[in-house]
């Protein structure tokens, strides 16, 4: 018989996610969690809408009656999400289509080996584990939390931004507009036509710090010449200095 052992009574519900970093509880509720629970009134079946809004983040629970069907529910909700207007940069998303009785199995990754240490067992979970799991039947998701990611890190001197009269916004807006692609035309070499390409993303470090800020008595000012770039983890929701825990589940 297709009994499940541990059954799922939990009623149908969705749930939206909404991260606006930096931003009080105060601005989550009245921009972000209002906005979207009046867009999400009126849908058919739904019987309960809860939101919780703290510091940068925003969870909005929508739940449904026993005649809904959840796939149906999901699809409305989407639909409705298209409509809801939050501030620029804020993207509301529904969380993932299961509940803690879905879970079937957890694992922590660990290494005794000093060469990897917790940013290089966050990237192999993130590029080469969560794959592979993600491709097993019946999966829907895999939630991993805890290590630290890795990302590029630029330390500025803030004396040295002042003696070459440099503002941190500069210093970001030249980093956004050199870290790009760009295609281009064609070149005629006989019968063939060679595609035109700029490559602008950085690949390393020393990409960013040949990165050009402006120039003083006619001699380029380098990220190098303010700052300090290196790898790091990152900060944010999801990275923790402790092992990687990651919990699956079945839909």
């Amino acid at each position: 018989m297709p009994v499940e052992v541990y059954p799922d009574i939990a009623d149908n519900y969705v749930q939206i996610i909404s991260q606006w970093s930096g931003r009080s509880a105060e601005e989550m509720e009245q921009q972000v969690s209002v906005p979207v629970e009046i867009q999400m009134f009126g849908i058919p079946h739904l019987t309960t809408v809860r939101s919780e809004s703290i510091f940068g983040l925003s969870l909005v629970t929508l739940i449904f009656d026993d005649q809904s069907v959840n796939e149906w529910n999901r699809q409305k909700v989407l639909e409705r999400l298209t409509q809801v207007n939050t501030p620029t940069g804020v993207v509301p998303q529904i969380g993932t289509d299961w509940s803690q009785t879905g879970q079937i199995f957890w694992y922590t990754i660990r290494s005794t080996n000093p060469a990897y240490d917790l940013m290089n067992l966050r990237s192999i979970e993130d590029w080469v584990l969560y794959k592979e799991f993600r491709k097993v039947g019946n999966v829907v998701d895999v939630s991993d939390f805890g290590g630290t990611a890795r990302e590029y890190q630029v330390r500025v001197d803030p004396n040295k931004l002042i003696s070459y009269g440099l503002s941190i916004s500069q210093v970001e807006t030249q980093l956004a507009i050199n870290n790009v692609n760009a295609g281009g035309s064609f070149v005629e070499e006989g019968l063939q036509q060679l595609n035109v390409r700029a490559l602008g993303l950085y690949r390393s470090v020393q990409d960013i710090e040949n990165t050009v800020l402006t120039t003083s008595n006619g001699s380029p000012v380098r990220i190098k010449d303010i700052a300090v770039v290196d790898w790091g983890p990152g900060f944010g929701w999801g990275t923790w200095p402790e092992p990687i825990i990651v919990p699956m589940a079945l839909l």
